[in-house]
């Protein structure tokens, strides 16, 4: 039985407007959703705002920016006395430069030993230290 043409044009007003009722429901569903979001961000920044102008947030930056240039102060002061215990302008002591030319020459701990008049056990640590400051330089 073949269907008349009022009711495919109903059917298809009715399906037409499904259609728009289901794009008005997406729309006013993002439109909520964007509105949830603007007053949740609005909410953030007075958050924000009102924690920015507490006085006891400036009372710490201030407390914060003391101590940290009394830090500075300090590192600065004491500088020149670490460099001058690290001895960092200073050569080494004979004894080590004359053991490194006495292992560079390829001489064992116990003839280095015998020459400088140390113990075996003091001319291996110090080659060991030796090797130690080459390897960290």
């Amino acid at each position: 039985m073949p269907l008349s043409l009022p009711l495919i044009l109903g059917l298809l007003a009715t399906a037409l407007a499904l259609c728009l009722l289901a794009a008005l429901l997406v729309l006013h569903r993002d439109k909520s959703e964007r509105l949830r979001a603007r007053k949740r961000i609005e909410a953030l920044q007075q958050k924000i705002e009102a924690a920015l102008h507490d006085e006891g947030f400036d009372a710490e930056r201030l407390a914060f920016g003391t101590a940290l240039k009394a830090a500075s102060l300090t590192t600065e002061l004491q500088r020149p006395r670490l460099d001058t215990l690290a001895k960092l302008d200073k050569r080494p002591p004979e004894k080590y430069r004359i053991l490194s030319k006495l292992a560079s020459q390829g001489l064992e701990v116990e003839e280095i030993a015998a020459i400088l008049g140390i113990s075996s056990v003091e001319a291996g640590q110090l080659l060991s230290l030796s090797a130690m400051a080459k390897y960290g330089r």
